[in-house]
């Protein structure tokens, strides 16, 4: 009989009585005679009526029992199922609960014989074995035996030996479960459970030849039949992809094993407690991860024996100051995760000064009104909620971010919007209907508090600050109104009616001493915000100026001429950017840069030094807007525009990137005012709207 591993699926050994679980589950000895023990060669199938009933040691590919436990450690509540053929002649079996569909059960006759013939082989006396069939294997045929002159089915080339398993990276079971479903069951050698050694060793083991590409605890095979073709393929595939082909190693025999065991402890016993430790480290360098995994289930519960409570944590053994420090390198979602964690943490993370850090990063930061209004609406007995202060901010900006927002609408002019602006109880809007509507916030009325008549054309621009509205129209004029009320009475009227522009004035700003205005006439004219004196004309612009913007020492305009230029207080244009391709209809800037929005349906960003163009966000390359710009405001870190296309849209004004697009109005959007908690905005559909990002 050949000795080759490839040659057997599995030997049996005879074990002492003595020999407990975990010493019968190691893998056996090779050199077995033929008195001693018996190669099992089992048909790879079972039969779907029939179920067997020698008691012979063979290996069982069905369970006795459908109904057992698949986790049960008794050892004859199930068989252990191992792998099993397919037509193809391939077996392979997966990490999971049960056998892959294509394992199916094989109808056969109602007898099995181990050369793959019509009938069940038994044990008969050795003179017999071979010459009455089963073409030299130590067993006879039962048809034979009872009576049948040769097997009827059985060939020399129908002879089919067991499968050799090819591919286990561990040790580890499949124990039928219900109607052909299995689940896995770790052995000895990944679990600590000695119930599941007493198991396996009522079970053969399995002499294998591994394919290896990265050790782990867990089962991954693929078995395929002993010679066939398509095993030497999968070897050649194997080695093509790189997997490192070696044997498992067998072992020695299980009372020479138990021996080697009793000597080593004895031994180790002996040892002082630095010898103990360089064994354990020797032992250690030769471990791989089936060892490594069984240490550290073994290891859980002595590793900390002793420790005081929370021995793991850092921050409860250090001092308070310091425990801060480290917290203050957290972001905010992480600070939020660490006051969960348990009570201690929770103290230390609601330390005011790291929330106030937040708090006053620019990111987190609001305009200052805002920003002494929110603190306010925080104190708490003489101190600052900083954290619900954050809380707060952050909520606000994830909205602003996400488009999460609550929109208020406002109906009563009869004709489209062409203004608007608001504080924080007021929205005030201008109309092609010659009139000027008050609306209050507070309430939830749709319909104006005041109408304000006057001018005699469309009201092209407001601007309001504190009770001062100052209006221009296209009737030329600019006025200026006073919205102080009282309880019993209001005095809103009209203080002062400013008169030099000859066309339509169409844009106009206001500080505490003075306007600027911008009209169809080509100029720009700078009022004296109490006589209404015109104290300066600026001309230069070779068609309409539809939008100005000042500061402390510059003004920027922009114009139908597709232009945009930069004037200082003597009346000197200092800078022309050119680069729109049509009319320029609104723009703003700061200290480091200019934004404008044009006919052209672009907007486009400007170095205000250098007057270069940094960036242009147009629908190509920006998801821009698709229809003429109509306005635009900018912030520390957002632009906001709205276009004819019915669109609001929200970007980076760093990096361009479109944040959020609104919709809700139903014609083009031609006007918008925004701070850090609402937009309001008018339309061609006669409507205003409120857009609160703070109510989400």
């Amino acid at each position: 009989m050949k000795d080759s591993i490839e040659g057997r699926v599995c030997d049996t050994a005879t074990m002492d009585s003595t020999d407990n679980a975990y010493y019968s589950d190691m893998t056996c000895d090779t050199s077995v005679t033929s008195e001693s023990s018996t190669v099992v060669q089992t048909r790879r199938s079972y039969q779907k009526k029939h179920h067997r009933t020698s008691q012979d040691h063979r290996l069982h590919y069905h369970a006795d029992k459908d109904d057992c436990s698949p986790d049960s450690d008794e050892a004859n509540n199930s068989k252990i199922f191992s792998f099993m053929r397919l037509e193809t002649g391939k077996i392979a079996l997966n990490k999971g609960t049960s056998l892959p569909s294509e394992l199916e059960e094989l109808d056969g006759e109602s007898c099995d014989c181990h050369c793959g013939a019509c009938c069940s082989c038994q044990s008969n006396a050795p003179a017999t074995r071979h010459s009455q069939g089963c073409h030299g294997y130590k067993y006879m045929c039962k048809k034979m035996s009872e009576g049948a002159t040769e097997c009827p089915n059985a060939s020399s080339s129908e002879t089919q030996l067991l499968p050799s398993p090819t591919a286990i990276e561990s040790w580890g079971h499949f124990s039928k479960h219900r109607q052909n479903h299995y689940k896995y069951r770790r052995s000895d050698y990944s679990s600590d459970s000695d119930e599941d050694g007493e198991v396996g060793s009522k079970n053969p083991t399995l002499k294998t030849t591994v394919l290896v590409k990265q050790k782990s605890h867990l089962p991954s095979l693929t078995l395929t039949r002993q010679n066939s073709t398509s095993s030497n393929k999968s070897y050649e595939t194997a080695a093509a992809e790189g997997y490192d082909i070696c044997s498992w190693k067998e072992g020695v025999k299980p009372c020479t094993f138990k021996e080697r065991v009793k000597i080593m402890l004895e031994w180790f016993s002996d040892f002082n407690d630095e010898q103990k430790n360089l064994t354990l480290k020797e032992l250690l360098v030769g471990c791989e991860l089936p060892q490594l995994h069984l240490l550290s289930v073994k290891m859980e519960a002595n590793l900390h024996h002793g420790c005081p409570p929370n021995c793991q944590d850092l921050l409860t053994w250090l001092p308070t100051n310091q425990a801060t420090k480290i917290l203050s390198y957290l972001d905010p979602v992480s600070l939020c995760r660490a006051c969960q964690v348990c009570k201690v943490w929770n103290q230390l993370s609601e330390e005011l000064s790291l929330w106030r850090r937040f708090c006053c990063q620019p990111k987190w930061r609001l305009c200052k009104a805002a920003e002494h209004k929110q603190v306010i609406s925080h104190m708490s007995h003489g101190s600052i909620q900083w954290k619900k202060v954050f809380a707060e901010r952050y909520r606000l900006r994830n909205n602003w971010l996400k488009g999460r927002c609550t929109v208020r609408t406002f109906e009563g002019h009869t004709q489209g919007i062409s203004c608007v602006q608001f504080d924080d109880t007021r929205i005030v809007s201008g109309s092609s209907d010659k009139t000027i509507k008050v609306w209050n916030i507070r309430t939830n009325a749709q319909w104006s508090v005041q109408t304000l008549v006057g001018h005699s054309g469309t009201v092209r621009c407001l601007h309001l600050e504190g009770n001062r509205l100052v209006s221009g129209s296209s009737d030329c004029m600019i006025k200026v109104w006073d919205l102080s009320t009282q309880e019993s009475w209001s005095s809103i009227a009209c203080k002062v009616t400013m008169t030099g522009h000859s066309d339509t004035v169409r844009c106009l700003q206001v500080d505490d001493v003075k306007v600027i205005s911008g009209s169809y006439d080509k100029s720009l004219k700078i009022w004296d915000l109490h006589t209404g004196q015109c104290t300066m004309t600026l001309r230069g612009h070779m068609a309409a100026v539809l939008c100005v913007h000042f500061n402390d020492t510059k003004v920027v305009s922009g114009s139908c001429d597709k232009t945009i230029k930069v004037w200082n207080y003597q009346g000197l244009c200092i800078m022309t950017l050119a680069g729109h391709q049509d009319a320029v209809t609104c723009l703003q800037f700061d200290l480091t840069r200019i934004v404008s929005g044009s006919l052209d349906c672009n907007l486009k960003i400007w170095d205000i030094h250098s007057g270069e163009c940094i960036n242009t966000i147009d629908w190509k390359a920006a998801e821009g807007h698709t229809g003429v710009v109509r306005c635009l405001q900018a912030d520390s870190w957002r632009l906001v525009s709205a276009a004819d296309d019915k669109t609001i849209k929200v970007w980076n004004l760093e990096t361009g990137k479109r944040l959020v697009t609104l919709r809700n109005h139903t014609d083009g959007v031609t006007c918008l005012q925004f701070n850090d908690f609402i937009i309001v905005s008018g339309s061609y559909d006669k409507t205003v709207k409120l857009w609160d990002f703070s109510s989400c």
